[in-house]
Formats: structure tokens, sequence, C-alpha cells
């Protein structure tokens, strides 16, 4: 993804230096059990584009258990 976008996808201003999992979170494609690497299921942000991005759509951070689990 990186490779692809090297400039963030939102802002179009900075580097892109985060592989954002989108328009599904990597919970979601693996819930549904799609490959979560592969590069047409995501996008390249910028830190700061990355940090909103995160906090909007997963207030408990990528990392945290839902009650699915």
């Amino acid at each position: 993804m990186l490779a692809r976008d090297q400039v963030c996808v939102l802002c179009q201003a900075a580097p892109a230096v985060h592989a954002d999992h989108w328009p599904l979170s990597k919970r979601e494609l693996v819930a549904r059990g799609l490959d979560d690497n592969d590069p047409r299921r995501g996008r390249g942000l910028c830190a700061s584009c990355h940090s909103k991005e995160t906090a909007q759509h997963q207030a408990g951070g990528w990392n945290r258990k839902g009650p699915q689990y």
C-alpha cells in the first residue's frame, strides 16, 4: 500500500507512513475470512490522519477486542 500511496490519500499533503485497512477494519476483514494483507483493502495515510481515523472509527484502538471475541 505504501509503495502505491506514497502521499496520504486523505490530506494529500504529508507522506503516507501507515498502511490503513479500509473500507473495512482489520477486525472486520478477519471476521469475514478476508485477507487483511491484501493491498486492495487498504490505503496509505500520514500519521496524523491515521490517528484521527482510528480515534473516530475504533475508539478503543485497533487492537481492542470487541464483544464478538
